[in-house]
């Protein structure tokens, strides 16, 4: 990756209107611990480290702000401002990032900012770094020859034997029929429960845990169950009145006391 110092630029162009060119080594060739470094980097859960996005050269990018205060668990972490800098000054030696200046937002408040590189490759807290390092793209890979296979299979479904396709048929029906399963329980249930809770006091459930968010089989537990009934006020209430009453009690005795004593 390299970005071309044009007469247009304005962060770093030569004097006389000079191309210059910012190279930046493959991170690919990089040793297997500094890879490490900039995967749990990149992952914002891991790391803490707030990613944003930018336009570099016209293509969405991410970057971030200041030094990486953790590191992975097996790796020794920086106690120190130096160590922060050199952990810095190696990734951006080795291509995984790049020291860049923020410009104006694309398309107003709230939209990624335009990207350029620095002139000068200097590490330090207030810095913007964008990520050059992309990571492994054997998922993304897999993923795209995945769904292109899918695709492929569904348009030479045609094609097919017979016995693929009575198979894909009999899966079709037996999902359509669960689902139509399913609907029917939860239809049965509300109505069981409308019933109930006008002829009861409580209504009953059917599968009481149909829809809650645990597990499949744990949805079908237990069979039955009654509606909690909901807790009334009137205890609070009760409670509240009692002890009013016992301060209202207690501020007439003392006012007794003093009229009493007054008239003494």
């Amino acid at each position: 990756m390299s970005h071309v110092h044009g007469p247009g630029c304005n962060h770093g162009s030569g004097g006389n209107g000079q191309v210059q060119t910012i190279n930046i080594s493959d991170a690919n060739l990089a040793p297997p611990l500094y890879k490490g470094i900039a995967n749990f980097l990149r992952d914002e859960k891991k790391s803490g480290m707030k990613q944003k996005q930018g336009v570099f050269n016209g293509k969405r990018v991410d970057y971030f702000k200041g030094f990486a205060k953790t590191l992975p668990k097996d790796q020794k972490q920086p106690t120190e401002r130096t160590d922060a800098v050199a952990i810095l000054n190696e990734l951006g030696r080795l291509g995984f990032i790049l020291c860049v200046e923020r410009g104006d937002p694309i398309n107003g408040k709230h939209t990624p900012r335009v990207l350029r590189p620095c002139s000068v490759q200097e590490m330090n807290e207030s810095g913007y770094y964008l990520w050059v390092w992309e990571g492994s793209q054997l998922r993304v890979y897999l993923g795209a020859i995945g769904m292109v296979g899918a695709i492929l299979t569904a348009v030479l479904f045609p094609l097919w034997p017979d016995i693929l396709k009575r198979g894909v048929w009999y899966l079709s029906v037996g999902t359509l029929g669960l689902l139509g399963v399913f609907f029917g329980i939860a239809i049965v249930r509300l109505i069981l429960f409308i019933i109930t809770m006008i002829i009861l006091p409580r209504g009953f459930w059917l599968f009481p845990n149909l829809f809650e968010d645990v597990g499949v089989i744990d949805s079908f537990k237990p069979l039955y169950g009654w509606d909690e009934p909901k807790k009334k006020k009137n205890s609070s209430s009760s409670k509240a009145a009692s002890s009013s009453s016992s301060s209202s009690s207690k501020t007439g005795s003392t006012t007794t006391t003093v009229e009493d004593v007054k008239e003494d």
